[in-house]
This record gives C-alpha cells, structure tokens and sequence, in this order.
C-alpha cells in the first residue's frame, strides 16, 4: 500500500501530465483559485475513491495543492510544478519525452483518465478557456 505522500504525488504529477497533453502547461498560484479548482477536479473524477488516502482527509484540495507547492523540491520526479511568478508552470523533468511518454512513469493509469482530470480542474480555474472532451468521468 503506498502512503498518502506518495498518492498524492502521483495525483499531482498525473494532472501536469494531462495539462501537457491539452496544451496547458500554467495555472495561478492563487491558494483559494487552485484550491477551488482541485477541490471540483477531485470530486467529479471518476477515479478519486482509487487514491483513498486522499479520499479519507477532510479537504482533499489542501493536500494537492500542498503537493503542488512542494512539487519543485522533489527529485526524480517525471512533472515537477515550477512557481514563476504568480504562476505555476507543468515542467515534464524527463528530458525530450512527451505526455504519453512520461506517463508510463507516473502510477499505472492512462494518460486519458489524466487529461480528463486536468480539464475538470482547468475548467475551474480557467472558466470558458479549455475545451473539454467526451470521455465520460
């Protein structure tokens, strides 16, 4: 069983995947908009009850965004988030690979079931910008 650190590090890393994959590789750094936006991602994915330490925590969005916060820190990760500014900027850390490439690094999920996450939260914080597919959640 992996801990809760390191499902929330898949989870991250999964949705900068799925934020490459369509194009999106900025969000705000704003605590209340990310977390916002993490909150509706998690909670209408289809694939949140597979991550159940997570699922188990009272506010699954702080624990992800702490993630993100964190994630520059980390080594060997295959997406780090990286703060510029008043963004974070998605940074596949593994040199010259794509999305689908790098996802076979991070957890046993398709880069499918990333992206549609990654448009649920890009759909929240960024209202009307990203179009969202017709992969059901």
């Amino acid at each position: 069983m992996t801990s809760k650190g390191q499902q929330v590090t898949e989870v991250i890393e999964g949705l900068g995947l799925g934020m490459a994959a369509v194009g999106a590789t900025r969000v705000t750094t704003d605590k209340a908009d990310l977390e916002r936006a993490l909150g509706y991602a998690w909670s209408s994915w289809g694939h949140s009850a597979d991550y159940p330490l997570i699922e188990r925590v009272q506010k699954p969005e702080n624990e992800l965004r702490a993630g993100i916060s964190g994630s520059s820190r980390r080594t060997n990760a295959a997406v780090v988030w990286r703060e510029g500014g008043d963004s974070y900027v998605v940074d596949i850390a593994l040199v010259n690979r794509t999305p689908e490439e790098a996802a076979r690094f991070v957890g046993s999920r398709p880069l499918e079931e990333w992206t549609l996450l990654a448009e649920l939260f890009l759909s929240a914080v960024n209202p009307g910008d990203v179009p969202v597919s017709d992969v059901k959640v």
